[in-house]
């Protein structure tokens, strides 16, 4: 685990209060790939999800000010998840083809605040917040073990069996099943830290 999100709400709070840019580029290091995550989510391409990520970091720049964080019921998350929506939904809205569909959706989500989440998008957005959780916790761990260990816990997620995997790597089968049980202990340990300390 890393010391990096130990002070991500002093961040979100000096991000807030001040000019500081400091502050700022740190903040944004640490959301900015489920910002990505989210973008992706939408059916926006990966050739057009540079562009509309810098546009939902212009507005972020422009409102995070503006952020209640004191609110009780706010999330830092939700509020950033709703401002990146809104920018692909932006994007997406030039693109005929999908005007009428995207115009009921963004009327859907603009109507109440925050405390008005459909269900639908709630699910969704838990669905995102997992999978950058884990992306980020996979990141944050693979600089703890081996290229064969990490090579052997990706072909178990693809469903490859330890003696199928064994003879792929060139180690036992004994060794896939140590590399596999260490590399999760280490995973769901990093995961439950980062979901204390960047889900505020």
């Amino acid at each position: 685990m890393k010391d990096d999100y130990s002070t991500s709400y002093t961040l979100l709070n000096r991000a807030c209060s001040s000019n500081d840019s400091i502050a700022w580029d740190e903040l944004i290091g640490l959301y900015k790939q489920y910002i990505y995550v989210i973008i992706r989510s939408m059916n926006i391409s990966q050739a057009d999800a540079d562009d509309v990520q810098q546009q939902v970091l212009l507005q972020l720049w422009k409102y995070l000010p503006s952020f209640d964080k004191n609110r009780e019921g706010t999330k830092f998350r939700y509020w950033l998840s709703r401002v990146t929506r809104n920018q692909a939904i932006n994007f997406l809205r030039k693109q005929k083809s999908y005007e009428s569909k995207l115009d009921k959706a963004k009327n859907h989500e603009e109507q109440g605040g925050l405390d008005d989440i459909s269900p639908d998008l709630e699910e969704r957005e838990r669905k995102e917040w997992e999978l950058f959780i884990s992306n980020k916790a996979m990141d944050n761990i693979r600089e703890h073990f081996s290229e064969k260990a990490l090579s052997a816990f990706a072909l178990t997620r693809k469903g490859l069996k330890p003696n199928e995997i064994s003879s792929q790597i060139g180690v036992s089968a004994d060794s896939v099943y140590k590399y596999v049980s260490r590399i999760k202990l280490k995973l769901i340990e990093e995961i439950k830290y980062l979901r204390a300390e960047l889900d505020f």
